[in-house]
């Protein structure tokens, strides 16, 4: 398993065939400085090094364990695999698949672009290739000196072959010290120290990394074998080999009910046998779990990671195992969660009880259908499934750490990846960049800015605006209400996906996830040419304290223009208090025809006041 954050490989051999790079037209300034660096690190030793194993002691964000490598040198291919907890498993890239293997042996072909970049310049940096003649066929320039801690460094911007630009840091002895990387909206730095001789090359046995979003992690090398006479034999993809699912009975599948809340899939679930608890059930994300019902089932929590989600704060969650999960009759074993507080955030928003999530862990082992027209999920042993009455089929590819279903569509007839997310709650989010490069399918009257969902790292903003045509496989979706994000960070600014497809599509369909074959499947339903019905208020609210509290108003919309503020509180709708109505129940008031009047009562700071509303479409 690949961490989150730039993998810390050995700093060893890639000795990939390539075209001759280009070095600021010759600048002799790196030419000497390679040149010294190479002398450094053991001249015409660095090309004995035609491959390596190498075992660590590790400690990632916050677990510690071991950490096996195999490299290639010569092929620019690897294999890993680390034995810490949670972030047990495995990773490689042969050149062309990307691959992960997670701590229950489940193995997925990562095809999204970040992943791929990732292992390219992975591969380049786990080895001498940037001293070759050719630099292994990378693009090579000065960025001159720097300052940092008090100590000086020459920078060189290398751009590998296909892969994505990195700055490489040299100290005063020309060894390379420091690794920085940029991914889309992240950022992450590698540091290298204590080298020591093998074989008369220096190698680095002391490897540090840092994420911007808060995650760090250190390698220290117990062993390095050079040239190891087994290298094939470690390099080779494993086959998928878990056995922690069944259903119980003997049964082939089974069929529960869902209650469809806010386009989100709510299920009932038992952990370690207790419950049942409320359960998002979300193919953009994994296995979670609020820390008091991990505390109400006996379990405890490891670890510190930081990450972001559609919003772009990054949050602290840990990470823990449960026994037993149950959904119906399906049964899985010693699952890992992520503990992340989903009543206090995700339950405020959702405005109905969320005792946490889960998705790809479920997805990866049942053929999984949604019906939303039935409010049904029936989930299948891959051994028992008949696809030809599934529907269209619609291939994917895995994104997102190898845990998302990213399919290709298009956008007002530009096309475009999108990643494939029950849990989100509108139609479709365009993400930034993609906006920014295609500014064919962003329509001309865009809202203002605007809370339109929230999530991990906190609310999601952007603009709204109708989107004319939605493309996936056979089918259209017309007129569809996108929201264009306009985060910088997070999910929703990642520069190689165009977009996250949410509910608000997915309910038109019978939606059938088959992930060990990368295939999706819709078939319409009743709902598939009804025109998207949306809030015409323009006020989000969420559930604080029991009372529906306005979290943000968007410019130029109905509460706007009645006065609502942040901090406002609803307590009546015409003349019915809100106290009796669930925040869904609100939300929907507001969704009635364009031209309803509404009396509402809004209690602002410690005033009550009447507001005479009248609804009207904003987008």
């Amino acid at each position: 398993m690949r961490p989150i954050f730039l993998a810390f490989a050995l700093f060893v051999g890639t000795f990939g065939p390539g075209a001759l790079s280009a070095n600021a037209a010759g600048d002799p300034s790196v030419d000497a400085l390679l040149a010294k660096s190479r002398a450094a690190l053991g001249g015409d030793a660095i090309l004995r090094l035609r491959s390596v194993h190498v075992r660590s002691n590790v400690e990632m964000v916050g677990i510690k364990g071991t950490q096996e490598q195999w490299l290639d040198l010569a092929a620019a291919t690897y294999a890993e695999s680390q034995n810490a907890g949670p972030l047990s498993g495995a990773d490689g890239f042969d050149g062309h698949e990307v691959w992960q293997k997670d701590a229950s042996g489940i193995v997925q072909v990562e095809g999204g672009i970040q992943a791929r970049l990732q292992a390219i310049d992975q591969a380049y940096m786990n080895g001498y290739a940037l001293w070759l003649p050719d630099h292994g066929g990378a693009t090579v320039s000065s960025l001159g000196d720097r300052t940092l801690d008090g100590a000086s460094y020459s920078v060189l911007r290398v751009t590998p072959r296909d892969g994505s630009p990195l700055e490489v840091w040299f100290d005063q002895r020309s060894l390379p010290r420091r690794v920085v990387a940029v991914f889309g909206p992240q950022t992450f730095t590698t540091t290298f120290d204590d080298y020591r001789a093998v074989d008369g090359a220096l190698l680095p046995y002391h490897i540090h990394g840092d994420s911007d979003t808060g995650n760090s992690s250190d390698a220290k090398t117990i062993s390095v074998e050079p040239n190891p006479a087994d290298i094939a034999a470690h390099l080779v993809k494993p086959v998928s080999d878990a056995h922690d699912f069944s259903i119980e009975g003997g049964a082939t599948s089974t069929t529960i009910p869902f209650e469809l809340v806010d386009n989100h899939v709510y299920v009932n679930v038992k952990l370690n046998g207790k419950g049942p608890y409320r359960f998002v059930f979300d193919s953009g994300g994994a296995n979670v779990v609020d820390p008091a019902v991990l505390k109400e089932i006996g379990g405890s929590g490891q670890g510190d990671l930081h990450g972001t989600g559609v919003g772009s704060v990054s949050e602290s969650s840990q990470f823990a195992k449960v026994a037993t999960l149950e959904v119906g009759a399906a049964k899985l074993t010693d699952q890992n969660f992520l503990v992340l507080p989903t009543r206090q955030g995700f339950g405020v928003a959702a405005g109905s009880p969320v005792d946490g999530l889960i998705g790809y862990e479920v997805l990866a082992r049942f053929i999984t259908t949604n019906d939303y027209e039935h409010r049904t999920v029936t989930l299948r042993l891959p051994t028992a499934t008949q696809k030809e009455s599934f529907g269209s089929p619609i291939p994917f590819e895995f994104t997102g750490n190898g845990t998302t279903p990213l399919i290709k569509g298009a956008i007002n007839g530009v096309p475009a990846d999108m990643s494939v997310d029950t849990g989100s709650r509108v139609s479709i989010s365009i993400f930034r960049p993609f906006a920014q490069a295609h500014p064919s399918v962003v329509p001309s009257n865009l809202t203002p800015p605007g809370v339109n969902g929230f999530g991990v790292g906190g609310a999601a903003l952007g603009r709204l605006g109708r989107v004319a045509s939605l493309q996936l496989g056979p089918y259209t979706i017309s007129n569809s209400i996108g929201d264009f994000s306009v985060q910088e960070k997070g999910a929703f600014a990642d520069p190689y996906t165009a977009g996250n497809i949410g509910g608000a599509v997915w309910r038109r369909f019978s939606l059938t996830f088959d992930y060990p074959h990368q295939t999706l499947y819709l078939a319409p339903n009743a709902s598939f040419s009804k025109p998207e019905n949306f809030d015409r208020f323009g006020a989000f609210l969420v559930n604080r304290e029991g009372k529906p509290t306005v979290f943000a108003v968007r410019e130029s919309t109905p509460a706007a223009s009645a006065g609502i503020v942040k901090g406002d509180v609803i307590t009546a709708i015409d003349s019915r208090p809100t106290a009796n109505m669930s925040l869904v129940e609100i939300r929907n008031a507001f969704t009635r025809p364009a031209g309803t009047r509404l009396r509402l009562t809004v209690q602002s700071g410690t005033a009550s006041k009447p507001v005479d509303l009248t609804l009207r479409d904003y987008v």
